[in-house]
């Protein structure tokens, strides 16, 4: 798998390009000083593309990608509507892979946030989103994420302090008792990780727009 990084010079770009090795080739990294020719010799001699960049910078690649039949793997957060309209008609063309996180602990906690609502379904429900000072969205992805995954309307406080890398606690609150469930991140590494695992499933794929759920439910069937 020849792999082209976009986001190479940020913090999960290092981590993912320190985990590349074996049968798997670095193609070549993306930065904000990349030139388009650059950028086009890159991609042609890409299979896949990971990104953990901005939404500016995957958006103005995407049509380069579809070119170039680069499949991609997306961890970017912060996407409008718009751009999100944006991807899903690239991913007509080439897969692409988006997630918020790439945590398998990420998406059991949805399964069981589901499966709490249902018997705590006059609950209050809140969710507190904690990340390092340096990002910029909030609600993080990941927040939005959890909280979509339930019908009850929740109440997202963002804290961006300090080197968080990511701790999310989702709170059901009743009359007389409090009922969290949370997930703390350790370092990046794991996001990186997380991100090749996917890259090396959606490699051979067809066109479309997949998720997390996708990929957990081929390798682990764990989500029903």
């Amino acid at each position: 798998m020849k792999t082209c990084i976009l986001g190479i010079t940020g913090r999960v770009g290092k981590i993912l390009a320190s985990m590349i090795s074996g049968d798997d080739k670095l193609a070549g990294g993306i930065s904000t000083k990349t030139t388009l020719p650059e950028l086009e010799k890159i991609l042609n001699n890409s299979d896949i593309l990971i990104d953990f960049s901005t939404p500016k910078a995957i958006l103005g690649t995407l049509e380069i990608a579809c070119k170039h039949n680069v499949a991609i793997v997306s961890g970017t957060t912060g996407f409008s509507k718009d751009d999100f309209e944006k991807i899903k008609e690239f991913s007509n063309s080439i897969p692409i892979l988006h997630a918020s996180n790439f945590s398998v602990c990420v998406h059991l906690m949805a399964v069981l946030l589901k499966k709490c609502e249902k018997v705590l379904h006059d609950f209050d429900f809140n969710i507190i989103d904690m990340h390092h000072s340096r990002k910029k969205d909030a609600p993080s992805g990941t927040a939005l994420y959890l909280a979509e995954r339930i019908e009850k309307k929740a109440q997202i406080v963002s804290i961006r302090s300090g080197n968080i890398c990511g701790d999310h606690v989702c709170n059901f609150v009743g009359e007389n008792e409090m009922l969290s469930i949370s997930h703390r991140v350790f370092n990046k590494n794991l996001f990186a990780a997380g991100a090749l695992n996917c890259a090396r499933w959606i490699m051979g794929k067809k066109p479309k727009l997949y998720t997390m759920r996708d990929y957990l439910e081929d390798k682990l069937n764990c989500l029903e």
